[in-house]
């Protein structure tokens, strides 16, 4: 009898427990995850490799390495995280694994890199600069953006969650956006790009042997203003079937662009007055429970296409390509004033309300927990998924449910023992 496949999955983070829910319910390979050993969901994988909180590389790859080399039977190797895609690179070049070109995938954790094979394909996307952080003389960082036009978004090359995204108004807040961008970034780039004007959607991929197909388009609910941080998410974005195609056809491009061959993608964009503009590829499954409303309004389980795709299955993505939504579904997120959690209400009211097969309302703090300013997609709360007859439909659900829960938070008193972190441990890892 041949041996039992093996997916190892490098790091889980926050809003993925429908991938875990997805893979465990599989008899045809067996999961591994490699993780903080104090992350709740480590303990749901049939083969765990706990990692100390600090998770050094060099300890996530040797643990990671062992655990492939130990399997004598197929394997594959994935990552959720922005952060995690290098070493997946490296191991599966390392094990002949499928995947992604290595080199791209190292390539995409830099925006510059990306920003520039847009470019040079015809890709649209805004005029942007690419910026030394390390440029402190206030003449020199106007020097560095001549000739783009206010507003500008400065931003790290190389992170992600919104971490460190800010908006410059005019050239008196260059200063501002540069020293605050310039702390999240790790290669010591930043990118101030042109502020594009529009409603945000992202595009959901898969694609194989460099065909894409696309799985689903998704609406954004976002911040704007001095930091972008989204707050909703909704599937199938409400678009008419001449920008449909047209957004389906920049994703392609993009992805052709970076020389994406393998995998499933979410590629962002603004539709702005004069036509879609990229913003970036990301080259791997989207966050923010997005799949999960692919699945909710298609059918479609972009996570066991992803498990497919790294195992080196076969996925009919003719089949992909015919599914189409016949509902809508919606995420909202929750969020509360600067301050201490005190109590969280209306829980148990608007939980009476969900659909408990196809709705949920989760919290991601708790009495005790610092709430800081919502800066980036980490300053999150909690979040409701609600589903209709429609977008619409989902969106209106989705918003009356999260307003129904209020996280009631109020300063730390003189002398108050010091108040856990924001966010918990058990989910944010």
């Amino acid at each position: 009898m041949d041996a039992k496949a093996l997916l190892l999955l490098i790091r889980v983070g926050c809003l993925r427990e429908q991938a875990l829910t997805s893979w465990t319910r599989r008899a045809d390979f067996g999961l591994a995850v490699a993780e903080s050993a104090t992350a709740a969901y480590l303990r749901l994988a049939e083969h765990q490799i706990p990692l100390s909180p600090e998770r050094p590389a060099e300890e996530v790859y040797e643990a990671c390495r062992a655990a492939l080399a130990a399997a004598p039977g197929e394997k594959g190797v994935i990552g959720f995280l922005d952060s995690t895609l290098p070493l997946v690179a490296r191991l599966a070049e390392e094990f002949g694994l499928p995947g992604c070109s290595p080199s791209t995938l190292r390539s995409l954790t830099d925006k510059t890199w990306a920003r520039e094979r847009f470019a040079e394909a015809g890709v649209p996307g805004p005029r942007f600069r690419v910026l030394d952080a390390a440029v402190t003389d206030p003449a020199e960082r106007r020097a560095a953006v001549e000739g783009l036009t206010y507003p500008l978004i400065v931003k790290p090359a190389d992170s992600s969650a919104g971490r460190g995204v800010v908006r410059a108004g005019n050239p008196r807040e260059l200063d501002t956006a540069w020293g605050a961008a310039a702390p999240f970034t790790k290669s010591g780039t930043l990118l101030a790009e042109e502020e594009l004007l529009g409603a945000e959607i992202s595009v959901e991929t898969v694609t194989v042997d460099g065909h894409t197909v696309v799985a689903a388009c998704t609406e954004k609910l976002s911040t704007r203003g001095d930091s972008f941080v989204e707050l909703g998410q909704a599937v199938p974005a409400r678009l008419d079937a001449a920008s449909e195609a047209e957004v389906s056809g920049i994703a392609a491009a993009a992805l052709k662009a970076v020389g994406f061959d393998h995998g499933i993608a979410h590629t962002e964009m603004i539709l702005t007055a004069h036509g879609p503009r990229i913003i970036e590829v990301n080259p791997r499954p989207a966050g923010d429970c997005i799949l999960d409303l692919v699945e909710l309004t298609s059918g479609v389980d972009l996570y066991g296409t992803a498990a497919d795709l790294a195992l080196r299955r076969p996925v009919d993505t003719d089949a992909l390509d015919r599914a189409a939504p016949t509902s809508g579904a919606a995420i909202r997120f929750l969020s509360a004033e600067p301050g201490v959690v005190r109590h969280i209400d209306g829980v148990t009211e608007a939980s009476a309300l969900l659909d408990p097969a196809r709705e949920r309302l989760v919290l991601l703090t708790r009495p005790g927990d610092i709430v800081e300013p919502v800066t980036t997609n980490l300053h999150r709360l909690g979040y409701v998924i609600a589903v209709g007859d429609d977008t619409a439909a989902a969106v209106g659900r989705a918003d009356r449910l999260a307003a129904m829960v209020t996280v009631v938070t109020s300063p730390a008193a003189p002398g108050e023992p010091p108040a856990r972190r924001l966010p918990s441990s058990e989910c944010w890892t």
